[in-house]
């Protein structure tokens, strides 16, 4: 359609002109205006919006009121001989201007940041080996890196996310799938072994550029922690133990049966058979609580009758899970009440015990234990643990299968040189599951002396 003799033809394209239909519409609804208060209007919007929104506004404008025309042209003409501001050239070799570019936010995991990457190694041998590497929290200091070993041999980090988390506003906590674990698969030829193990840590501790490393492990993890300790002392600033299993294996000897292992030697010079005796019926009163637990959850949860004991009244010790536990979602809800009764005081949160079974592989345990030198590197640990001179913290459970009680452990921290224990009643192996609050308390006070100590 050509535009009325009297309308200037301003060029404007239709989504621009549609874009500014209301701010016309709003001008020709308005108060009827004298042509100066209408050529006050529209030289308003040229100051506030630009020449072309007032030329669009006078287009329409001109459509509907007889002598616009003149007074579009007049805006016109005026608002072209204002001057546009200069815009400044930079020089051709000045860098680009980024001030609006700020780097993509780490993803949230329970509204704590976390880096995710991989480590990429190659053994001796030639093989190589990627490792899954999760960085959590912020360093709010220098030196506020704490790399944590998760259990096993064969578990992954996962399980140690809810430790860290309410730390994680001032230190920041590297976690990691070690060798064979669930992210961090080792396929052939890559070997799993304990030093294999040891040195991939030392390879992380590079990558972060750490001069020296304070370590938090926990359950076997610690086994990790005084192999680590024992090839690189130097490297080594601190160690959190949490939930430690005994250093050294279990012996078989005249004077030491099994179930005590070698550095009660140094410790304990008179452990007796009384002691083993009672260390044994410890033992069986625990498996014997736990299993109740297990039989108390699964009744309440409907996995076993209520009435069991008087439907197998012949068979003193049924074997309830094979008698009653039949589907797939009934035997993992079997598996995840009886590894959370094992590892905790209550067992009644077996619900937070997520994933399990696939996320363990046992292959690297029988893999590791394979190794003809594996046993006497791990009576080296306590040797190696006793002679370190920088701090040494302890927490561990009342109820902690590794340690009941504890017993050896209150011996043990007296035999190093910068040690303390943290005996959580009424915790199991999985002490923040059971006694959130005071591990975290606990764990905050270790983290404290061991990377910031108070000047002796």
């Amino acid at each position: 359609m050509m535009n009325p003799p009297d309308v200037p033809d301003f060029s404007i394209s239709c989504d621009e002109f549609d874009r500014h239909r209301p701010v016309a519409r709003s001008l020709i609804r308005s108060t009827p205006m004298s042509l100066t208060e209408r050529k006050n209007t529209l030289m308003s919007i040229i100051s506030c919006d630009g020449l072309m929104l007032a030329m669009r506004a006078m287009a329409l404008l001109c459509l509907c009121i007889p002598g616009i025309g003149e007074l579009a042209a007049e805006a016109q003409d005026t608002a072209k001989a204002t001057p546009e501001p200069k815009t400044k050239v930079p020089p051709a070799n000045a860098p680009a201007n980024t001030e609006t570019v700020k780097p993509t936010p780490f993803p949230l995991d329970g509204g704590v940041p976390v880096n995710q990457w991989y480590m990429n190694t190659t053994d001796a041998d030639g093989a190589k080996m990627s490792h899954y590497v999760a960085e959590y929290g912020v360093e709010s200091k220098p030196g506020n890196t704490i790399i944590a070993l998760h259990g096993g041999w064969g578990a992954e980090h996962s399980y140690l996310v809810p430790v860290i988390k309410p730390l994680a506003d001032q230190y920041r906590f590297v976690l990691y799938d070690q060798r064979g674990s669930l992210r961090s698969p080792a396929t052939p030829p890559a070997k799993i072994t304990y030093d294999a193990l040891v040195e991939d840590l030392d390879q992380l501790r590079q990558r972060l550029g750490l001069e020296k490393v304070t370590l938090m492990a926990h359950s076997m993890g610690n086994m990790l922690a005084w192999g680590y300790l024992r090839a690189h002392p130097d490297r080594v600033a601190g160690l959190i133990l949490v939930a430690p299993a005994v250093p050294g294996h279990d012996v078989w000897t005249e004077e030491y049966p099994k179930m005590v292992p070698l550095c009660v030697n140094d410790v304990w010079p008179e452990f007796t058979e009384a002691d083993l005796k009672l260390l044994a019926a410890n033992q069986e009163k625990y498996r014997r609580d736990y299993n109740d637990r297990w039989i108390r959850i699964a009744v309440a949860e409907g996995l076993i009758p209520v009435d069991w004991a008087a439907q197998n009244a012949a068979d003193p010790d049924p074997d309830l899970r094979a008698l009653y536990v039949k589907t797939d979602q009934q035997t993992t809800m079997s598996w995840r009440i009886m590894f959370t009764v094992v590892n905790t005081f209550s067992g009644r949160n077996w619900r937070e015990t997520l994933g399990g079974q696939v996320f363990y592989n046992p292959d690297v345990a029988e893999s590791i234990f394979e190794d003809a030198d594996y046993l006497s590197k791990v009576d080296a640990n306590w040797p190696a643990l006793k002679s370190f001179q920088g701090p040494v913290r302890v927490i561990i459970g009342t109820h902690d299968y590794v340690d009941l009680g504890p017993t050896f452990w209150p011996k043990l921290v007296k035999a190093l040189p910068n040690a303390r224990l943290d005996t959580i009643q009424n915790a199991g192996h999985c002490i923040w599951m059971d006694e959130p609050e005071a591990f975290t308390r606990s764990l905050r006070s270790a983290l404290e002396e061991t990377i910031n100590p108070i000047p002796k």
